[in-house]
Parts: C-alpha cells; sequence; structure tokens
C-alpha cells in the first residue's frame, strides 16, 4: 500500500527544503509516536509519516507503510535489546554496590564489637571513666576556695615575652623549683618583698596569681601561660573518651573519636598527670 503525497503527509509545500521537511518530520513524530501517543490510529499514522520522509529525504518513492514498518520493527527491536542490557548492566552495578555496602556494614560492626568487648574496648573503657573523673576533680578543684602557700623567690629571667593579651611577661622562678610567668615590671621586685604567696587551687594545687605586702597594701597579680587559665577548656577534651564511648555506633565520627581518644587525649591524660606532680595531688587530696 503506497503511502499517498508525502507532501500533504507531512504537511509541508511541494518543493520544500530539507530542514523543513526535518522540521516537520519532528513535530509530527512527537505527536504520533506509539509511545506517546496511545490511540488506535496512532502507529499507523505514525508508519505513513515514517514512509513519506524516507520518500521525500532520500527519493524512494517505492517505500510503502510495510517497509516502513518493517524498518520500525528492527530499530524497535535494536532499541530494546539496548534498553534491556542497560538495565541489566544497572542491575548488576546496583547488586555490586549494595554487597560493598553490606561488606563495609559488616567491617563496622566487627570492628565496634571490637572496640566494646575486646582489649581496646576494655583500654577505651577505663580512659573514659578516668577522664570523666579528672574532670569532675578539675571542675571541683577550680570552684572550691582558693589557698595560700609561702613561697620564696629564687631567680628571674631578664628577657621579656608578649602574653596572649598583650601584657610583657618575664619568667620567674621560686626557691621550690616552680616557675611563673609573671609582669616584667614586678619580677623583678618579687625578691624584695614580704610575705609573698603563690594562690592555688586547694586539690591540684594550679597556681592563678601571687600575693604579696607592698607597704601597707596588698597586691595580687595574675600568673600567665598558666594551666589554671585553661584548664576548664581542657577538660572538656578530657571528656571525649567517655562521649565516643557511650554513645559508641558504627560510624566514621565514633571509629575516628575512640581512636583520637586512646591515642591524643591518653598522652594529655598522662602530661597532666605527671606534670607538677599532679598525681600525687590527685590522691592525696592535695595535701602534698
Amino acid at each position: 500500500m503506497k503511502t499517498g503525497d508525502p507532501y500533504k503527509i507531512l504537511g509541508v509545500q511541494p518543493g520544500a527544503s530539507q530542514a523543513e521537511i526535518r522540521r516537520a518530520y519532528r513535530l509530527l513524530v512527537k505527536k504520533y509516536h506509539p509511545d506517546r501517543n496511545p490511540a488506535p490510529t496512532a502507529a499507523n499514522q505514525f508508519m505513513a509519516i515514517q514512509a513519506a520522509y524516507e520518500q521525500l529525504l532520500h527519493s524512494e518513492p517505492s517505500l510503502d507503510q510495510a517497509a516502513v514498518a518493517q524498518k520500525y520493527k528492527a530499530r524497535q527491536q535494536q532499541y530494546d535489546q539496548d534498553l534491556e542490557a542497560y538495565r541489566q548492566k544497572r542491575a548488576a552495578a546496583r547488586e555490586k554496590i549494595r554487597q560493598q555496602k553490606q561488606q563495609e556494614e559488616a567491617y563496622k560492626m566487627a570492628y565496634l564489637q571490637q572496640l566494646k568487648s575486646g582489649r581496646i574496648g576494655l583500654w577505651h573503657r577505663l580512659l573514659a571513666y578516668l577522664g570523666l573523673l579528672l574532670t569532675f576533680v578539675i571542675w571541683l578543684d577550680f570552684f572550691l576556695p582558693e589557698r595560700q602557700q609561702p613561697i620564696l623567690a629564687n631567680s628571674y629571667s631578664i628577657r621579656t615575652y608578649g602574653s596572649v593579651d598583650n601584657h610583657l611577661v618575664q619568667l620567674f622562678e621560686s626557691t621550690d623549683g616552680r616557675t611563673f610567668w609573671v609582669a616584667d615590671y614586678l619580677s623583678q621586685n618579687l625578691q624584695k618583698v614580704q610575705q609573698l604567696h603563690s594562690v592555688e587551687t586547694p586539690w591540684l594545687h594550679q597556681v592563678k596569681a601571687l600575693r604579696f605586702h607592698d607597704g601597707l597594701y596588698e597586691q595580687t597579680i595574675p600568673v600567665h601561660f598558666g594551666f589554671y587559665w585553661a584548664q576548664i577548656g581542657i577538660s572538656l577534651l578530657l571528656l571525649l573518651p567517655f562521649l565516643a564511648w557511650y554513645f559508641a555506633s558504627a560510624d566514621i565520627i565514633f571509629v575516628a573519636g575512640s581512636f583520637i581518644s586512646r591515642y591524643a587525649i591518653l598522652a594529655l591524660l598522662l602530661w597532666f598527670l605527671i606534670s607538677e606532680n599532679r598525681f600525687v595531688h590527685l590522691f592525696t587530696l592535695g595535701q602534698l
């Protein structure tokens, strides 16, 4: 069966250019393609449009709807095969991703179990409770009434440094071996003052100031770069092992928190206890 007048089917004038024919073809294909148009006559109309287009563009007047239908069927079969191959490939990729996620989840759960029940878990729990204990001690020590300890001046540095609050400070050493950063205009006079005392916290002996009598007046000068001014911030770091253990989960945040706790926070705890004999002050409740 012949397609009829191809110009009439495509809705173009005889002698229309190839560009006009292609434009009309594209518009009609969008309208009558069976995938878009569910009308019963859409398929026949589409084949007629295809045949008219082939006839005008390739000068093949012998093409009819049967030839166009066969050609369209072959293209459709190839399209269906390509689509099925794509679907299979996509399904295989999704299955591979699913298996990878299962393996990652199994690894994280096994690692989490090791952290909670193995030797590493015991290590982490001990560190968590020690950090919690020291945090409590630091906060209690911070708010308890201060104490005064008599000290004697031994030496001072002649070099001046800048403090974080733009004060000029010098290093002052007492006869008991402790060193303090104090204002430079006072450090050299500390050897001459009477009744020189260190103002300390009662438990851990954290020095926060020096106090002395200057004539009729009592002077109190802060100690710079001391642990006392940073202990609240540091105590929050000591809570990290407990938080990482208590809120344990199989995600990267917990794994990283556990790793940091076992090494970085452990080093911080050891430094805190060993320096300035704090472990002695801790176990003697500040009596030594």
